[in-house]
């Protein structure tokens, strides 16, 4: 069951004001910066301007500073993290894998020796790559350039 929200709507948009400059930070220390020096004092002028009744003696108010932390980091995070994945690695026996699924399937049930998959799940982990290999020694000119083509 959720609990009662942190901030309201006057609060949030106190803080909301700060995002970009939140969101431009380089590092955590910079990110820091911005919640301590300019979304804290903003939001404690808010507090005393409309006497809200949850700072008492807010300065120095540590939970304040941790909500507000775990509140930018968790709803602000930069957009760059997503972005920086196109340098995925992802190494041959994967694709082999996804792109010849059912040929190294049918090479893993002779090497297990059975009819079906699934019968002898630790024996066939051991020896899919064995035959990942098999099915990638064992590929055309053709299918090994497709294969290239997708490492790209």
């Amino acid at each position: 069951m959720p609990g009662k929200p942190i901030y309201g709507k006057e609060e949030k948009e106190v803080i909301k004001a700060h995002k970009r400059a939140f969101e431009e930070a380089r590092d955590t220390a910079g990110r820091d910066s911005v919640v301590q020096d300019m979304i804290l004092p903003d939001l404690l002028a808010f507090y005393n301007r409309t006497k809200h009744p949850r700072v008492t003696a807010a300065e120095g108010n540590m939970s304040i500073v941790t909500e507000l932390k775990e509140l930018t980091s968790n709803n602000w995070r930069k957009t760059a993290t997503a972005k920086d994945t196109k340098d995925l690695k992802v190494n041959v026996a994967e694709i082999v894998d996804c792109l010849f699924r059912d040929r190294v399937d049918e090479t893993l049930r002779g090497l297990v020796g059975v009819e079906e998959l699934g019968q002898d799940p630790q024996r066939e982990f051991q020896l899919r790559n064995c035959a990942i290999k098999t099915v990638r020694e064992n590929l055309s000119t053709k299918e090994m350039m497709s294969m290239n083509a997708e490492k790209v």
